[in-house]
């Protein structure tokens, strides 16, 4: 496991108000929504990344790339701004 998803994961658990815990989070390969993750949930996350990353998710981006941890961080090595 990496920082990143580590990270993500207590994104996650925050995003969920602690309905999802981060090992939980860390844990589930298929799905977050299958953890409990509501579209609310789901809103929040996107936001947090967002802020926390400096990347912008764009509404017509495929977000089932964004329904596991490994997921997220994949799609963030993509999209992230490159750093100086």
């Amino acid at each position: 496991m990496t920082d990143i998803h580590q990270e993500l994961a207590t994104l996650v658990a925050e995003a969920s108000d602690g309905q999802i815990s981060v090992a939980e989070a860390l844990a589930e390969s298929e799905s977050l929504g299958l953890l409990g993750l509501t579209s609310m949930g789901y809103v929040r996350l996107i936001q947090a990344v967002e802020r926390r990353y400096g990347v912008a998710v764009e509404v017509d981006d495929d977000l089932s790339t964004l329904d596991t941890v490994p997921a997220l961080a994949a799609y963030l090595r993509t999209s992230a701004p490159p750093t100086s």
